[in-house]
């Protein structure tokens, strides 16, 4: 009885042990195969983002090329008037600066000049001597587009490359087409190396037939196969799935088997002629064998020790949960439990892959203030009530976020201007309206700025583009007085990047010369000889691109940087007179520009003596030009300092007199030399033939004579102007009908004997 109950007792805990085995086994396959399918899923993303991140930085290259391309191009704008030889040698000096290939010059015409990497040059060259591929291309730049062709074989080069095109204009007008060829190659840097997935995979670059373009030195495969389709490593499965992805310019996702082993492979458009990255995961190669193996370790470590699966189960649901609180610290913010800016720019990215739309940035006015004066506790519950007010305004598809402090990003489905501001003011009278009740005596302002989704951009790009520009919308609301939401104004933009740069790169430029002399003739209008000449300043910079006075001028009159150029100019015009000197010429009296932060300098007319001490200029030669808007602030102080320059040997020249504040009591009070009638007078006298104007201009005149002060008239463009003011008595003409501002080695070559 005791046996046979022992052997009962005995087969009970054996079914029992045999049971918990079969449901540990059956649990552990389950759990393999969730874990295999998390990390295949993990691989797959790994891979995807590496390859993205590669094709960005292929493209960001091309799009520097092309940007090189063009700023090259403005060194050809006058091209339509250089011969071929003055083209070959400019090509061939942009060439010793590149790593082209060949870069070539046409015009409309279909002529033009051929330089190669090895310096040689072909001129009266016909665009029917390129490749089919590289005639496209040009012709695609003739018309004003920028063009990348695909690759092809060069009957120039005699090597397989491809070619960029850019228009080259000359204002409006496109006259030629700037092209540049380069090999595949070009790109070898970009892919090649030990970074590519942490230094545990590589990148080929292919193209859509399946044949390599660029090879990495880091390989799997050691045959040196044409293309992927040699060497029977893919599946007939997969390499359908593959072969159709190629043609349709698909994303594919695959595995490749070499040597007994499995490696995840993706292959990505880079969008641009046919080209694919070919990205492979080379660390994570699986033997066939392996998952049984696993499988097998699994059971048996489940039978024999309970504990070792309990602790792996324990394990995994920590892992669990760990990786939901990354998603949670990924992509929500912590104060208001929406998402973040990581977050909206993913989901912005993929909801233009299927519509278009358009993206806000909200904040705040004096934010910071409201929380001084507040309490953060405040600020806080106001951003959260700003959170709830906007989710209840988003619509199926449409998501928003909360950055840093008081910043809100929101994606609307909406494509019309007055569909999103009717939305956004909702959304901005409930927040200033909120409910706080300490914020009922404070007048909240909302400033909203919103841009439009781009169809002609990729998604990627487009949702990049927006997510900088609104912020130059945003910061151009706060500005404005006259709404709280603006809309991104590219013209607008174009001249505050204008401005940026200007300031960014103004005191650079005068230190390395890119501010140039220019001279523009002043005429005596009884003789008809040359009697001076006015300094006028151009900003040409080192990329050749050409910045005009009335794009800078404004803005160094605000910065103060006026000041320094000024005195820059009036350094250029001494050094110019020496140089005429020192050539045995006889030099003339140039005018140049004076600000009025100069003449209140106390140390101004020791710094301007000290100037033509240094090049042994006589005053005599330089004529200094001021605003009548000095006579406004303080006349009495402003004669002191022109008795003071006049004492040295300075001439005085009131500039632009009759544009703005001009009168006869400020041509009475001001101890000048000089009266330059402003070009609106004589573009007036021009218009009325005969009238009030005239009359005035002439009594000016006539008045300036008496006074002992020359008389300059600006803006002489036609013979009867010539006529007109040497009738009425003006001393000098100055303007286009004697000569536009022209460089200082032509002016020299063409008026100093």
């Amino acid at each position: 009885m005791v046996e046979h109950t022992l052997q009962r007792r005995l087969k009970r805990a054996a079914t029992l042990v045999l049971g918990v085995c079969v449901l540990l086994t059956i649990c552990g396959g389950f759990l393999y195969a969730y874990l295999q399918s998390s990390r295949n899923e993990m691989l797959r993303s790994q891979v995807a983002a590496e390859t993205d991140e590669y094709k960005t930085r292929i493209l960001k290259q091309l799009k520097g090329n092309f940007q090189m391309l063009s700023s090259l191009s403005e060194l050809m704008k006058d091209g339509d008037t250089f011969s071929d030889a003055e083209i070959a040698k400019r090509l061939s000096a942009i060439q010793s600066h590149t790593n082209y290939v060949n870069l070539v010059y046409y015009r409309q015409d279909f002529s033009g000049v051929i330089s190669s990497l090895d310096g040689n040059t072909v001129t009266d060259a016909h665009i029917s001597e390129l490749s089919y591929d590289g005639q496209q291309s040009v012709k695609e730049a003739l018309s004003g587009k920028p063009h990348i062709s695909r690759l092809f074989d060069s009957v120039v080069s005699n090597s397989r490359v491809f070619v960029l095109s850019v228009p080259v204009y000359n204002g409006n007008r496109v006259i030629g087409a700037l092209s540049a060829s380069s090999h595949i190659d070009v790109f070898s840097d970009i892919i090649s190396g030990d970074t590519v997935l942490g230094g545990g995979g590589y990148l080929h670059m292919i193209d859509s037939d399946g044949n390599f373009l660029i090879r990495s030195t880091k390989k799997v495969v050691k045959e040196d196969y044409p293309n992927i389709w040699k060497g029977h490593y893919l599946s007939d499965d997969e390499t359908e799935k593959i072969r159709t992805a190629l043609k349709n310019e698909k994303q594919v996702y695959s595995v490749l088997s070499y040597e007994g082993k499995n490696y995840t492979f993706m292959i990505e458009p880079v969008g641009i002629n046919g080209w694919y990255l070919f990205c492979v995961n080379a660390d994570e190669g699986i033997s066939e064998g392996y998952s049984s193996t696993l499988l097998t370790t699994q059971i048996i470590f489940a039978v024999i020790i309970f504990s070792v699966v309990a602790l792996m189960i324990y394990g995994y649901r920590l892992l669990r949960n760990y990786n939901k609180e990354l998603v949670v610290i990924a992509y929500r913010d912590p104060l208001t439990g929406g998402e973040n800016l990581v977050r909206f720019r993913q989901r912005l990215r993929q909801a233009l892959e299927d519509s278009q739309g358009s993206v806000t940035a909200l904040t705040i006015r004096q934010f910071p203030f409201l929380t001084e004066i507040f309490g953060k506790e405040t600020s806080d519950e106001l951003l959260c009530i700003i959170k709830a007010i906007i989710e209840k305004h988003m619509k199926n598809n449409e998501f928003f976020c909360h950055d840093t402090d008081d910043k809100f990003y929101l994606f609307f489905l909406e494509t019309d201007k007055d569909t999103v501001r009717s939305r956004l003011e909702e959304i901005i009278k409930e927040i200033e309206n909120n409910p706080i009740e300490r914020l009922k005596d404070y007048q909240l302002a909302v400033y909203c700025g919103v841009i439009f989704s781009d169809s002609s951009e990729s998604p990627v790009k487009s949702a990049e583009n927006m997510l900088s520009k609104v912020q130059f919308a945003l910061d151009t609301s706060k500005g404005s007085h006259s709404s709280k939401i603006w809309f991104f104004d590219v013209e607008l933009h174009k001249r505050e990047e204008l401005e940026n740069y200007i300031e960014s790169h103004m005191s650079n430029a005068l230190q390395t010369g890119e501010f140039a002399l220019f001279l523009q003739p002043k005429t005596d209008l009884q003789s008809g000889k040359l009697s001076g000449a006015e300094a006028l300043v151009r900003w040409k910079t080192s990329t050749g691109r050409m910045i005009f006075p009335d794009q800078f001028i404004p803005l160094f009159e605000k910065n103060g940087f006026c000041a320094r150029l000024d005195l820059y100019m009036v350094e250029i015009a001494c050094k110019t007179i020496r140089s005429w000197i020192d050539s045995g010429k006889t030099p003339v009296p140039i005018s140049v520009n004076q600000t009025k932060l100069l003449f209140f300098d106390g140390e101004y007319v020791t710094k301007l003596t000290s100037i033509l001490e240094k090049y042994g200029v006589s005053p005599k030669l330089i004529t200094l030009e001021i605003l009548e808007g000095l006579a406004l602030e303080d006349v009495g102080r402003l004669n002191d300092i022109i008795s003071s320059l006049q004492a040295e040997g300075f001439k005085i020249s009131l500039d632009d007199f009759g544009s703005g504040y001009s009168s006869l009591n400020t041509l009475g009070k001001l101890k000048i030399d000089e009266l330059k009638l402003d070009r609106g007078f004589l573009l007036s006298a021009a218009e009325e033939k005969e009238g009030r104007v005239r009359l005035i201009m002439e009594e000016i005149v006539r008045m300036a004579n008496r006074l002992g002060i020359k008389t300059v008239s600006e803006g002489v463009e036609t013979a009867e102007d010539v006529t007109f003011v040497k009738t009425i008595g003006c001393t000098t003409g100055q303007g286009y009908y004697y000569s536009k501002p022209i460089s200082v080695d032509e002016f020299t070559q063409k008026y100093i004997q």
